[in-house]
């Protein structure tokens, strides 16, 4: 027995010619409100109906990052009604000293104190080389500088 999947779930059916059943409720609404507003209003109707239509059809085609604009009204909604309450508080800021390294010595660290930092027996490997490597560097500066 075959049974059919369904295909394109995430678009909604044209129901109403080419609108959804959503964008033919908000165009509808928008252009009820429009000429309600132009019949009954007079002078500023003409602006407010312009401004219904507008955001009926932003409502029912405009997408904002992909999505409706009805979720970016309603995000709208819920910023308004929440609680804005922003405590600046001061913090003092630490000043630290500048480090005088004169009084240091410079350390040799042996290859044995550090290793197995890490578990690969191959990158213990290459880090015991490379400490290695950056020892002898500095015991030839150091050499150079007290040969000078």
């Amino acid at each position: 027995m075959q049974f059919q999947v369904p295909q394109f779930l995430d678009i909604e059916d044209k129901i109403i010619g080419p609108f959804t059943i959503k964008q033919f409720l908000y165009l509808t609404g928008g252009v009820g409100l429009g000429y309600l507003s132009i019949r009954f209003i007079p002078y500023l109707g003409w602006f407010l109906g312009i401004g219904a239509v507008a955001l009926g059809g932003a409502l029912g085609f405009y997408k904002f990052n992909s999505k409706p604009f009805v979720f970016v009204v309603e995000s709208a909604f819920h910023y308004l009604r929440s609680e804005h309450l922003y405590v600046w508080r001061r913090r003092e800021k630490v000043v630290d000293a500048p480090l005088d390294l004169s009084n240091f010595k410079s350390v040799k660290h042996s290859s044995s104190i550090l290793a197995n930092k890490s578990g690969s027996k191959l990158s213990d490997l290459t880090w015991s080389i490379d400490v290695q490597q950056k020892n002898e560097v500095e015991a030839q500066k150091v050499h150079t500088e007290s040969a000078v």
